[in-house]
């Protein structure tokens, strides 16, 4: 319970909220913020290229466009290259707010693990994913810098296999061993024939 008075006054609300009656809390957290985002600096980098790459080849390819009107040439070629190359770039500038989103992110979520099922919770709009204990396959810790970690939990979703990163995680240990508990302990029925 020492991990719920550690969170704020609306993640405790959001957290309590989203417990079902007598479900223990076995491991409870906020990620940090500055951690997730730098946790996103990889994919910032590829947006910056991705935008440094193509806005030089869609300014070329519209100045061509416009060339092309002026002096009464095809603008077909010039427009094809630059509708290819102005959304790679809107699509670089997209990935350059990686850091940022994941930043407001872990701003807003709590991370829940009880004894039969992991919950993440927004703050403002409560519960936004759970993942029950039959349904989690496995976690990997990813990393561990300055004490926080990343995991990866890899669990069922309607019928396929899907994966779940959790960045920014305080006492990574810590929650990684509660997944671990969590989709080793569940229960499973043997249903003997009857004869």
């Amino acid at each position: 319970m020492s991990g719920l008075l550690r969170l704020s006054e609306a993640a405790r609300r959001a957290t309590v909220k989203a417990l079902a009656p007598a479900e223990p809390i076995v491991y409870v957290t906020t990620p940090d913020p500055r951690e997730a985002a730098r946790n996103a600096i990889s994919t910032f980098g590829a947006g910056a290229l991705i935008a440094v790459l193509s806005l030089p080849i869609a300014w070329a390819c519209l100045s061509a466009a416009w060339q092309a009107i002026a002096n009464g040439g095809s603008v077909v070629l010039p427009l094809l290259f630059s509708l290819l190359a102005l959304p790679a770039c809107i699509f670089g500038v997209y990935l350059i707010s990686a850091p940022y989103a994941a930043y407001l992110r872990a701003k807003d979520r709590v991370v829940l693990i009880t004894d039969r099922r992991l919950v993440l919770i927004s703050i403002r709009n409560g519960v936004e994913e759970t993942l029950s204990a039959r349904s989690i396959l496995g976690v990997e810790r990813k990393s561990i810098e300055r004490g926080f970690g990343t995991l990866e939990v890899r669990h069922e979703a309607r019928g396929d296999e899907a994966e779940t990163v959790l960045a920014g995680m305080d006492n990574v240990m810590d929650a990684e061993l509660a997944i671990r508990r969590l989709s080793l302990d569940h229960s499973v029925t043997i249903i003997s024939p009857v004869h």
